[in-house]
């Protein structure tokens, strides 16, 4: 009687490539995910995170190559049973695949390179008390609102950058009511976005606030100013990143988010 043959190469071969593939994938993950908590916790600056970040990237990019070359194989060995036999391949795609697709969805964005935006460009609302977070965190971007920046080998206007790429981003006017609830809907957004409040003076009208990614701990600062006009009370809105040449359109899509919120209720 014959004996009963072992693996063929390419069976041999699917596995072995989806095992390392995936293998490959959750380091890659694993390192792309402490990227951010290095920078976060003081290990290492920002630049060295970014170099982190960017070569797990790339082990995520050869561990999927990996991962579907031994699925292919295991469709080949394998046919109908490939699931059974090459998971691991598929798992590794997939896992990669969700990965990519974090830092992927913030960088096409295509957003303008500046790191702060304001409903008023004439007189933005300024930062008074979270100032001194800002020094205590050796925030590398100044708390005033500057119309122009420099860095990279290039020049930007943020004022006209602003307007060109997101003119929607407008002061909130309130006719028919009173400061009072005016100042009350303002501070309710604060707590509807969930940002951190640093302090709110219904005598100046100004609230101050920050937001803290998750990932790498950015923080980025808002103040909202809210004041009389003709005929109606006015806020408006000023975000801006403590650190970063550009902020991937996050302190743009934060203040529309709240602009929505606090314009889209009744009475305005």
């Amino acid at each position: 009687m014959a004996e009963a043959s072992g693996p063929s190469f390419t069976e041999q071969y699917a596995a072995k490539a989806c095992s390392l593939g995936l293998t490959v994938v959750i380091l890659g993950a694993i390192v792309a995910a402490l990227s951010g908590q290095l920078y976060q916790f003081g290990v290492v600056g920002l630049m060295p995170a970014f170099d982190v970040l960017r070569y797990s990237i790339y082990a995520l990019g050869a561990g999927a190559v990996i991962c579907t070359i031994g699925f292919i194989f295991g469709l080949i060995a394998f046919k109908s049973d490939v699931l059974s036999n090459a998971a691991n391949g598929l798992l590794g795609i997939i896992i990669a695949g969700a990965v990519f697709l974090v830092p992927y969805s913030q960088m096409s964005r295509n957003a303008p390179p500046i790191h702060e935006v304001t409903t008023d460009f004439d007189n933005p609302p300024a930062f008074v008390d979270i100032v001194p977070l800002r020094v205590a965190t050796n925030a590398a971007n100044p708390p005033e609102y500057v119309p122009v920046i420099k860095g990279f080998g290039r020049t930007v206007d943020v004022m006209q950058t602003q307007k060109d790429v997101y003119p929607d981003i407008q002061p909130l006017r309130f006719e028919g009511m009173n400061y009072e609830a005016v100042f009350e809907k303002a501070l309710q957004g604060v707590e509807d976005m969930n940002w951190t409040l640093v302090s709110a003076n219904p005598q100046l009208g100004r609230i101050e606030a920050y937001e803290k990614t998750a990932w790498f701990g950015f923080i980025d600062d808002v103040v909202i100013r809210v004041e009389e006009t003709p005929m109606a009370y006015e806020i408006d809105i000023r975000s801006k990143s403590r650190v970063g040449f550009g902020d991937i359109g996050a302190n743009a899509a934060r203040v529309m988010k709240y602009l929505q919120k606090v314009g889209g209720g009744p009475g305005h």
